[in-house]
Formats: structure tokens, C-alpha cells, sequence
């Protein structure tokens, strides 16, 4: 998601994953107490909802990039009530880290 901080100037798309992708790229989620498959709950990695949440903020610039087709088609095919629920997890998330810091 950084490497979206020039809104698109450099990148032909915003390098942003979600926990699968950490998880399969490194070693970062050994350890970790959150479960990486699940995108919502109390156990949910927050990454996943992080991830959706970034695509659904940025949907008017990221759409029409050809490179972004995929993710938007997973996320269309989302029943609005699970688009709803995972933008729910990543405020509340968001809203912990503002309130306490990192919620581990």
C-alpha cells in the first residue's frame, strides 16, 4: 500500500497484499496469533480486511488499471454483506491501532 503513496506515478499498480500473500512471501506469519485464512472474527489476520478495505478506498483510481481486474472481480463476486462485514473489521481495527497502538 505504500508504493501507492505517489498515487500512481511510478507503479503500474499499488503493491499491497493481503495475509496469504505475507504468508506465502515470508516468514513473518510463523508465529503470529492471527489466523492468515480468516478476514473477519476476533482471530482474523487484519491484514485481509487491510487489503480489501485499501481496494474498496481506492476503488475510483485503482479500477480502471487493467492489472487490478482480478481483485476487483473477487471482490464484486462478494456478497455485500461480507463487503460489508470486512470494511467493519478493518475500521475497528483501524480504531484499536489509534486508540492503543498495535493490538498485540
Amino acid at each position: 500500500m505504500s508504493q501507492f503513496g505517489d498515487g500512481g506515478l511510478l507503479g503500474s499498480k499499488p503493491y499491497a497484499g493481503s495475509g496469504a500473500y505475507i504468508n506465502r512471501m515470508s516468514d513473518y506469519c510463523g508465529h503470529c496469533r492471527y489466523n492468515v485464512t480468516k478476514r473477519v472474527g476476533e482471530d482474523a489476520c487484519p491484514f485481509n480486511a487491510l487489503y480489501w478495505d485499501f481496494l474498496a478506498r481506492n476503488e475510483d483510481k485503482l479500477r480502471p488499471n487493467r492489472r487490478m481486474a482480478m481483485p476487483y472481480r473477487t471482490w464484486d463476486r462478494m456478497k455485500p454483506e461480507t463487503r460489508a462485514e470486512t470494511r467493519a473489521q478493518a475500521s475497528a481495527f483501524l480504531d484499536q491501532l489509534d486508540a492503543s497502538g498495535p493490538p498485540y
